[in-house]
Parts: C-alpha cells; sequence; structure tokens
C-alpha cells in the first residue's frame, strides 16, 4: 500500500508543478511590465530591475498557489479514471477514505507551502519592494521634475514646488511641516536648490519665510531669512511600515500592530484585521480545493456523470468558495467582529468532502 500511495501522492505532485510554474510565469509578466516602465524611466540599473522581479513572484505565487493545488487534482485524477488506474487500485484494496488520506496529505503540503509564503518569504519580499520604489519616489532631483504637485514623502509633511529649472533648481517652494503635536512649520522661499552630500541631502532655500503656528494657543510667528537648509533625510522614515498597505503585511503583523500601522498609514485598523483573516482563511483553501477537485471527480464519474459537466461543475464550486473569502473580507472591514464567517467557505467545502467520504466507499 505505501507504494501505491507514494505513486499516488507523486501523480498529484507533478502536474501541481507544471501548472504552478506555467500560472506563475504568465501572471509574472503581467505584474512586472508596469513595474518596468517606472524603473526604465527613472533609470534604473539592471541589479534593480532583477531585485523587483524576483520580489515581485512570491505575491503571484501566494494567488497561484491554491488555484494550482486545485487544477492539479483535477487532472491527476482524471487520468486516473479515464486510464482506468483507478479500477486496478480498487482491485488490490486499496480503499476510497485511503485516496482521500492521499488528498487531504497533498493538500495539507501546499498549505503548508502558502502558510510559509504567507507569512515569511511575502511580508519580506513586499518589503524590499516598497524600499525599493520608495528610495526611486524618495529621490527628490526626479521628484521635483514633476512641478505643480503636492509631495507628501512621510505622514505629516507635504512640499510643494511651482517651477523646476534645472536639475537641483527651482521656485516658488512651499515646506508644511505638521509632525509635532504644539505647533506647526510653514516654510516658503522664491528659490530654493537640493545639495547632496556624505549622504545628506538638504534642500537650501533662499529669500524665504518661516511661518511657526503654534496649535494650542492658535498664534504665528514669522521669520525672514536670506538662506535657510532643511535635512531632507528626516523627512526619510525611519521605519516603512506606513507604506506597507494590508495585503503586504503578514497576519501576525497584521493582528498584533493593526491599531499601531492605522495610525502611520492610510488604513484603517479594521482593513489590516480583514486582510490577515483573508490569509489565514486562504491558506486553507488547498487542502479544501484539493479535496474538492479529487474526491468529488471520482464519486461523481462513478456514478456515469460526464467528465467535463463534473469538472465544470467542481470550477465553478472552487471559483464561488474564493470569490466568497474576498467578498467576506469587505465585511470585516465594516464589522471585525463577524471574522469567523470568512473561514466558512473552505471549512463548509471540507465538511462537504468529508460527507461523501462517509457516504460511500467506491474502491471498495
Amino acid at each position: 500500500m505505501k507504494v501505491i500511495s507514494k505513486y499516488l501522492y507523486s501523480e498529484l505532485l507533478k502536474p501541481f508543478l507544471i501548472f504552478s510554474f506555467t500560472f506563475i510565469g504568465i501572471l509574472w509578466l503581467v505584474q512586472i511590465l508596469p513595474k518596468l516602465e517606472t524603473l526604465v524611466l527613472n533609470e534604473q540599473p539592471l541589479s534593480i530591475f532583477f531585485n523587483v522581479a524576483m520580489n515581485t513572484l512570491p505575491q503571484v505565487a501566494y494567488f497561484v498557489i491554491p488555484v494550482a493545488a486545485f487544477f492539479s487534482t483535477i487532472y491527476a485524477v482524471n487520468k486516473l479514471v479515464t486510464e482506468a488506474e483507478i479500477v486496478i487500485i480498487s482491485s488490490s484494496g486499496f480503499s476510497f477514505f485511503s485516496f482521500a488520506k492521499i488528498i487531504f496529505l497533498f493538500g495539507v503540503t501546499i498549505s503548508f507551502i502558502l502558510f510559509l509564503i504567507t507569512f515569511f518569504v511575502l511580508p519580506k519580499s513586499a518589503f524590499k519592494l516598497q524600499s525599493i520604489f520608495f528610495d526611486i519616489e524618495q529621490n527628490f532631483a526626479i521628484k521635483f521634475i514633476d512641478s505643480g504637485k503636492f509631495l507628501h514623502p512621510i505622514a505629516g509633511v507635504t512640499i510643494y514646488v511651482r517651477d523646476k529649472l534645472e536639475e537641483n533648481q527651482m521656485t516658488g517652494v512651499f515646506v508644511f511641516d505638521d509632525r509635532n503635536d504644539s505647533y506647526s512649520l510653514l516654510y516658503s522661499a522664491k528659490e530654493a536648490a537640493i545639495r547632496d552630500k556624505d549622504n545628506i541631502r538638504d534642500l537650501i532655500m533662499q529669500d524665504g519665510e518661516l511661518q511657526i503656528m503654534s496649535k494650542d494657543e492658535k498664534s504665528i510667528v514669522s521669520v525672514k531669512f536670506e538662506r535657510f537648509g532643511i535635512n531632507l533625510n528626516s523627512f526619510i522614515p525611519e521605519t516603512l511600515y506606513y507604506l506597507a498597505s494590508p495585503p503586504d503585511v503578514s497576519p501576525i503583523t497584521g493582528f498584533l500592530k493593526s491599531k499601531e500601522l492605522a495610525q502611520i498609514s492610510d488604513y484603517s485598523s479594521s482593513e489590516y484585521l480583514a486582510e490577515s483573516h483573508m490569509k489565514m482563511a486562504s491558506i486553507l483553501s488547498p487542502i479544501a480545493l484539493s479535496m474538492l477537485g479529487g474526491l468529488a471527480l471520482i464519486v461523481f464519474t462513478s456514478e456515469k456523470y460526464r467528465i467535463t459537466v463534473v469538472i465544470l461543475l467542481l470550477s465553478l464550486v472552487a471559483l464561488v468558495m474564493q470569490v466568497s473569502i474576498i467578498s467576506l473580507k469587505s465585511l470585516l472591514v465594516l464589522n471585525p467582529d463577524i471574522f469567523l464567517l470568512i473561514y466558512l467557505p473552505p471549512v463548509v467545502v471540507f465538511a462537504g468532502m468529508l460527507v461523501l467520504i462517509n457516504f460511500k466507499d467506491r474502491f471498495a
């Protein structure tokens, strides 16, 4: 029986690898091409493109793996049925329950891979991507080329440049710093230039004015200056947490630090919690989808149903399950207390497959 078990497991694993690499390759190209345009426009070196390409792969794999698990199971089981291998295996005494255990083990393996990607690989790759594009976008010499736009390099800081003259020269510069709880600072200057020295980037403002606005007393103190320097490095945050959108953080971070993340980002605490619960539910998906594709196909085809019709119906069920998880995430954003609902789709599908196992043993 161990030989049969290993054979069946390998028959499930081989198409999974093929489907995974194929789907990942296609979606990876779709994801990387828009990023390539940004890198080319900013004249980034080939090494940056390579890092972006490699760190995009985990994001694609996260979405592809559950789908690949489902279709690989259907393909493998359909092959066993159409080539009559099921008949030979059943005649050797291999029960339907034993086959269910192989599919379950396969699903658990894929879920474990998805768990590793979700908890460890995906957050790190997302952080690296954010860091790369953060460095590109925070290159003020490049950003200031787009004159007439309000820039927000960090929460609480707004920069506006009316006109870009030469490479690092500009006119009509305004910098608003609202990071202090007691007062706000408004810098304005007719002219300014960016100076880089020893990895320190300064904005040298000329012929301008500094307004200090008290938040408690609502008073304003104005100071005119001929030349004033602002260290732009202070506008680069010590942590990139605030850049991390809910899909980019690990479930643990989302659960434990949702309130902290909400304070330094444009997202709410409930959005981080909802995304974390969705990821946990998605980790269960390969188990439910593998059981759905394998067991249901065997049971239904044994009753003389058309295989094509069965595959279409199973694909519809799988689609509904995945869409339900995504849709329920939106409800969790509105009401995080109903988080258990998002786990229902994979649990219901898995429970349905358990009913099939207990209902009939088709290998006996």
